[in-house]
């Protein structure tokens, strides 16, 4: 190890907000290799920049939810979810990518705001933002895109997954509601709890539709939401993913 870079540990072991840099760094620049010699997914934390997002909340369909909540979880009495379709112009250890999922809210785990915590039912996200999250997380996402296509009234947002649309959420923007926001989310894995600090611009908005139409057989067909309740718009955020905390359970 050359003297430099000694002589930068040194210094980053001093100061944590130069510790969580630095690691950052390391982990996007040295590639992980498996048991079997195959690189690995690089490591979180990622960090997030220029995150725009269409989100609904939306109640879904209990017989659907209990079918793949796990045991050890229990869903908000209820069912509320949100379905939340994004671009993210800047990622550090990752490439920009587009993104949509599915939640549902689960009990006992909300985040410092108050939010309810999230189980991501299904998601697509952009081919190596999906493998790192299937691998370090365990979610249930796959190669996916999404765009944002504006109307008369605000914006329609789709999410695609190979090569068609599967789901489109359509809001009317509110002129005059963008605040600065700080908030809060917790998201629970396979591999443990997700703790995410987001700031940006949130907008309220109002649903104008929603619909899902992914093919009988595709995972997002089971989840059909039976009402819609709120949507909202977040603009230019930041985040970081954050490696899970272990949950016992």
């Amino acid at each position: 190890m050359s003297w430099l870079l000694v002589s930068t540990c040194v210094c980053v072991a001093r100061q944590p907000l130069l510790r969580f840099l630095f690691a950052s760094f390391m982990a996007a620049v040295v590639p992980v290799v498996g048991a079997h010699g195959d690189e690995l997914p690089v490591v979180p934390p990622y960090l997030v920049g220029g995150s725009d997002h269409v989100l609904v909340g939306v109640v879904w369909d209990e017989v659907a939810i209990r079918k793949v909540l796990p045991s050890w979880l229990t869903p908000v009495k209820d069912m509320t979810g949100v379905i939340d379709i994004s671009q993210k112009a800047e990622v550090y250890g990752l490439p920009p990518y587009q993104a949509a999922y599915f939640s549902v809210d689960v009990e006992g785990l909300d985040s410092p705001s108050g939010v309810n915590a999230r189980w991501i039912l299904q998601g697509v996200y952009g081919p190596q933002a999906a493998a790192a999250l299937k691998y370090w997380y365990g979610l249930p996402v796959r190669n996916g895109t999404s765009r944002f296509d504006a109307t008369s009234e605000g914006t329609r947002a789709v999410a695609t997954v190979n090569g068609q649309d599967f789901a489109t959420v359509e809001i009317k923007s509110v002129a005059g509601s963008c605040a600065p926001a700080a908030v809060t989310f917790n998201y629970v894995t396979p591999e443990g709890l997700i703790e995410i600090a987001f700031a940006g611009s949130a907008c309220r908005a109002e649903p104008i539709s929603v619909q899902v139409y992914a093919p009988s057989g595709d995972p997002f067909a089971a989840f059909q939401p039976i009402k819609v309740l709120w949507a909202a718009e977040y603009k230019d955020g930041s985040f970081a993913i954050t490696r899970a905390i272990r949950l016992y359970h």
